[in-house]
């Protein structure tokens, strides 16, 4: 049998649908730098009126990023009618089932439903959004990025480092040691890759580029309760971690 490579394999098809009532434009290479990590974005659609002022900032983006633009007419706009029409989209692709996960940028809470009914269906959610979502929004995601914190390390001291004394927001030390004990062996050590996919997966917004960090093993390094240690393997090496 022949060898295959986790590059040869084949990536995830997804959909990535803007709401550009919600979404600043700024974020945009933010947000198809994060989604195009994840898979490979077949769709890309952003709503808004495009006839409006307001839609000005994203103009020369959907000639750059190759967006196809959703314009909601003027009778048609209000509160919901964005969401609407996206959450309609999103619904059509869904039955479609070409679709393998959907990339939904807002921090609009309204996408909460949206986002647990496509999950539903077993395909994944990624949102893309700012702190000011509602929790219930990102907990309906298999992930959430917050935009707005990795601009403000883009712009910052320069890269996010491997050794940032701190980071703007809230380590989640209880939910990373709870993490660590659900995974350890007798010895109490625990691998960090699988501490990481746990801790995805319990907290959809986790990434330690949030904290300051560019890795998690830098950020659990910087943490007082927990040790780590690097062990070479057959195979290269391993880091493994556990509560002191």
């Amino acid at each position: 049998m022949p060898d295959v490579s986790a590059a040869t394999l084949p990536r995830a098809r997804l959909a990535l649908l803007i709401d550009a009532d919600n979404v600043r434009a700024n974020f945009l290479p933010i947000i198809i730098r994060e989604a195009s990590a994840l898979g490979t974005v077949t769709v890309k659609r952003v709503y808004g009126h495009f006839a409006s002022s307001s839609m000005n900032a994203w103009q020369p983006l959907v000639h750059e990023y190759a967006l196809s633009p959703v314009h909601i007419p003027p009778a048609a706009t209000g509160k919901n009618a964005t969401d609407m029409k996206l959450a309609i989209e999103a619904m059509d692709l869904l039955h479609r089932g070409q679709i393998e996960g959907f990339c939904i940028a807002s921090s609009d809470s309204d996408f909460t439903t949206l986002a647990s009914r496509i999950r539903e269906d077993g395909v994944s959610v990624y949102g893309f959004g700012e702190q000011k979502a509602s929790m219930a929004y990102v907990r309906s995601c298999d992930r959430f990025f917050y935009c707005d914190l990795l601009m403000r390390e883009e712009k910052g001291a320069g890269p996010v480092t491997d050794a940032a004394p701190s980071g703007p927001a809230r380590i989640p030390v209880d939910d990373i040691l709870a993490a660590i004990d659900d995974l350890s062996g007798d010895e109490g050590w625990a691998h960090l890759g699988e501490v990481g996919q746990m801790l995805n997966k319990r907290l959809p917004d986790f990434d330690p580029r949030n904290h300051g960090f560019k890795k998690l093993s830098s950020l659990v390094e910087s943490m007082k309760p927990v040790e780590l240690r690097r062990r070479k393997t057959a195979g290269g090496s391993t880091v493994e971690v556990r509560a002191k």
